[in-house]
């Protein structure tokens, strides 16, 4: 009896030893197994930023560069790309910046043609930020601050122009002559204006130079471009209030009241705008990306 117990005990002995040694080589298994899953993981999130790098460069030749720069900067916060990958992306992040400012520097052109030089140079100024190494857009910068002196300065002789004639006007007796000249005179006194981006000053003008010469047909077209500028802040602004974005639109609004005071539409969205704020409307919320995970995980 005595002895079948001891058979019996050395028997549950060894069948302990043989569950702990299994046991160990099942946990062994499961740790090494680890390294492999992850592995395999950063293999596919490398595979899935070709996929990514490849819509990136399709967004760029759309010059949908937001798009392209959201990719661009999701993945700069995975930090397990190969190295051929970071290769790809530092170069994706020196194109999109390029690209931007090619697009940037279109547009201060477009800006300067039509007279806009203060915002043609701000549009300069961001293509050079985005791309320091690049040359050209600090030319445009020199090219541009000289424009904007002269203009000022010729704007201060218009302006003194303009006054000396008014009073002409106001010591002599009616003359229609001299009533076109102050018309011309308020004309380019309103064009160097708008150049200088004070279209408010500009407006003023215009329209004095329309009471004295209304047929004008330059002062005329220059009013009309005024306006499309008084649209546009106003389209901008109903943009922002469909977001939700109140404060923006407000923001907007009163920027073509400055303009021009008595535009009703700018006016009535301005009331529309403010009544909202007083009701508690704000920004949208928007969600952070975390910065470990792999954009698409």
């Amino acid at each position: 009896m005595v002895l079948w117990k001891m058979e019996k005990g050395c028997c549950l002995a060894n069948r302990a030893k043989i569950l702990l040694v299994s046991g160990t080589m099942f946990l062994s298994g499961c740790i090494l197994s680890h390294p492999q899953q992850n592995d395999a993981l950063v293999a596919r999130n490398n595979s899935r930023f070709v996929h990514a790098y490849n819509d990136a460069r399709a967004d760029l030749a759309r010059n949908e560069f937001s798009k392209a720069e959201a990719i661009a900067l999701a993945w700069r916060k995975y930090p397990s790309l190969n190295t051929k990958n970071q290769r790809l992306l530092s170069g994706l992040e020196h194109q999109i910046n390029r690209e931007m400012a090619i697009y940037r520097m279109g547009e201060a052109r477009q800006l300067e043609r039509v007279g806009h030089l203060n915002e043609a140079l701000s549009k300069v100024s961001q293509a050079s930020r985005l791309d320091p190494g690049w040359n050209i857009p600090q030319r445009a910068r020199r090219h541009l601050l000289i424009l904007i002196e002269v203009q000022n300065q010729m704007g201060r002789q218009w302006e003194a122009l303009s006054n000396r004639l008014l009073l002409l006007r106001k010591e002599g007796p009616a003359n229609p002559e001299l009533d076109r000249t102050l018309a011309w005179s308020y004309r380019h006194l309103a064009q160097s204006r708008f150049s200088s981006n004070h279209p408010a000053g500009a407006y003023r003008s215009v329209k004095k130079a329309l009471l004295l010469d209304p047929s004008d047909t330059d002062s005329l077209e220059l009013k009309k471009r005024i306006l499309e500028e008084v649209a546009l802040h106003t389209r901008n602004g109903e943009s922002y209030f469909r977001k939700n974005r109140i404060g923006k639109a407000i923001e907007s609004f009163r920027r073509a009241l400055q303009i021009r005071p008595s535009d009703p539409k700018a006016r009535r969205d301005l009331e529309m705008a403010l009544e909202a704020q007083a009701l508690g409307r704000g920004p949208r919320e928007h969600s952070d990306v975390s910065p470990t995970a792999a954009p698409g995980i």
